[in-house]
């Protein structure tokens, strides 16, 4: 996964002034609603959750906490008004430290009825956490619970909650902000297998490809990354982030952002490593990115080829280009 060129090298380059500071984990919308532990009328909790200021990764004045509780739920409810009925991403935000809950139940109120997804609370702090993309029904209700029923360590942390309506998104999306970089950077060759090495500097936001779950890689090869399940069963694998974005296990939607890019791994130089997989099988994205950089729908990951998009190195020691 090491860069190809001496172009790619630059990349490496860029100061900590020149880094896209960290947003937003997904692409909100208008039909986006935020609400804070503080927000009037729209939070609720027993008197055993208290309130705290002290962490500077708060979002507002203040974040609520308790500790942790085996004999039942005894939750904080953020409660929202939904507009329509609908797919909606359910993002979190709480500070983190080492003496918060590694495994905190975020129940989620969905149409079909309550999901729970675990929250690690010692990491990813000061941010917007993905929960995932839930249907949620229309009307004004509790919508994002923080249950004390967890066998992990250390106060269960309730902060701020952020509700948008992902229902008429288009169905796939870059990988990087199109602005990242320019289309001719999109079917260059990797240089040794099906993938395609995309030099941005660190810091730039990942996102989501299409619909589908997300499983954390954190190895030395990848570095920290993701592979994306897709909804169509193919693997989507991005590698090399600073920073994650996205819970293990969260479903996505299309845009969604899954992490800052970064040089971890093995990395010459930070830049956003991609690829595809059907099964076993490692497919060429090259056509796929140009088409959603065209703004067309992009061919089936099946029908990608597996070869002609990488460098291939010939008894000579010669390197022979993309064909």
């Amino acid at each position: 996964m090491k860069l190809a060129t001496a172009a790619r090298a630059l990349v490496g380059g860029l100061t900590a002034a020149a880094m896209v500071l960290l947003g937003p984990a997904g692409s909100a919308s208008a039909a986006t609603v935020t609400v804070d532990n503080a927000t009037a009328g729209r939070f609720t909790a027993s008197t055993n959750w208290g309130t705290s200021s002290w962490s500077s990764q708060k979002n507002g004045a203040d974040y609520r906490f308790a500790t942790p509780y085996t004999g039942g739920s005894d939750a904080a409810w953020f409660s929202a008004s939904i507009a329509a009925t609908g797919a909606h991403l359910v993002e979190v935000w709480y500070p983190a430290d080492a003496g918060y809950n590694d495994a905190t139940p975020f129940i989620v109120a969905t149409s079909s009825g309550n999901q729970t997804v675990v929250v690690n609370q010692r990491a990813n702090g000061g941010r917007w956490v993905s929960l995932g993309t839930f249907t949620l029904a229309a009307g004004d209700r509790p919508v994002v619970g923080v249950s004390r029923w967890t066998n992990g360590t250390g106060y269960v942390v309730a902060d701020a909650v952020r509700i948008t309506s992902t229902s008429g998104n288009p169905a796939f999306a870059l990988p990087l902000p199109k602005s990242a970089l320019p289309r001719s950077e999109y079917d260059d060759p990797h240089h040794d297998y099906p993938a395609i090495d995309l030099p941005v500097g660190s810091g730039t936001r990942a996102y989501a490809v299409r619909a589908g779950t997300v499983t954390i890689i954190n190895d030395s090869s990848c570095g920290q990354g993701v592979n994306l399940t897709g909804t169509d069963g193919a693997v989507y694998t991005y590698c090399h982030f600073s920073a994650w974005s996205v819970s293990n296990g969260a479903a996505v939607a299309p845009g969604q952002q899954l992490g800052l890019t970064g040089n971890t791994g093995n990395s010459t130089g930070p830049h956003l490593h991609f690829g595809i997989r059907t099964g076993s099988t490692r497919r060429c994205p090259q056509n796929f990115l140009l088409a959603l950089y065209d703004g067309v729908t992009p061919p089936a990951a099946t029908s990608l080829p597996t070869t002609g998009c990488f460098y291939a190195t010939r008894s000579t020691g010669q390197v022979q280009p993309l064909g």
